[in-house]
């Protein structure tokens, strides 16, 4: 027990240089703030924001467009008074049957 970690010592010893730069890169690869497996988690989650930032984008355009259509087509506007919220004009009468 006391050879191998003789010999151990005996290895740093004689490799100190690459030791110290093993052991260095090791710190910054796994246990540093900044550490690389950081680094790659950070790239994954800004490219998964980034493709769900895209689809809200779209869906902003989509929103947009319908709005657009509602305050220039006043039919569109009547057609979602009477489906949503059940208006009716004054001479009208509305039969709501559910299923």
């Amino acid at each position: 027990m006391n050879d191998s970690i003789g010999d151990i010592i005996n290895w740093i010893k004689k490799h100190k240089y690459l030791f110290v730069t093993l052991t260095f890169l090791a710190i910054i690869v796994i246990f540093d703030e900044n550490s690389m497996l950081k680094h790659i988690q950070h790239q994954r989650e800004i490219m998964s924001l980034n493709s769900e930032y895209k689809e809200l984008e779209q869906q902003h355009d989509a929103l947009v467009i319908k709005l657009n259509e509602l305050d220039t087509d006043a039919a569109a506007m009547e057609k979602i008074a009477r489906d949503k919220y059940g208006m009716q004009l004054d001479n009208e009468e509305v039969f709501i049957i559910e299923e």
